[in-house]
């Protein structure tokens, strides 16, 4: 199975009910991108950077929201759903932060992001 991340230059998530425990943001909200470079790119481009949110994550033209999200040790286990270029798309996914450096694990595997500044 390919995974979201590698098949496509995107993906978003969001919806989560608030709960006090939530009321901080979680160290994976921010713009995250490959290389340096895509942080400048618009999301109308197909290199545009990740924009995650709580509740859900947002890629050129991939769109997700999160329909839960549970602290897993260190990170998060997070489950989806998406629109890929038209398509739906189930997303489960763990989260992790280290640093700068935000990895996305799935069933293809982990993929590395860095923070933009």
């Amino acid at each position: 199975m390919t995974s979201i991340f590698r098949g496509f230059r995107g993906a978003a998530i969001a919806a989560l009910v608030a709960t006090p425990a939530l009321a901080q943001s979680p160290a994976y909200v921010g713009t995250w991108a490959s290389k340096p470079a895509q942080c400048r790119v618009g999301q109308e481009e197909e290199s545009a950077p990740m924009i995650m949110r709580r509740d859900g994550y947002d890629q050129h033209e991939t769109h997700c929201r999160f329909t839960s999200v549970s602290p897993k040790g260190a990170a998060w286990a997070v489950r989806g759903r998406c629109m890929v270029e038209g398509d739906n798309v189930n997303i489960n996914v763990t989260l992790s932060v280290t640093g700068d450096r935000l990895t996305i694990r799935d069933t293809g595997g982990p993929s590395t992001y860095q923070r933009c500044r």
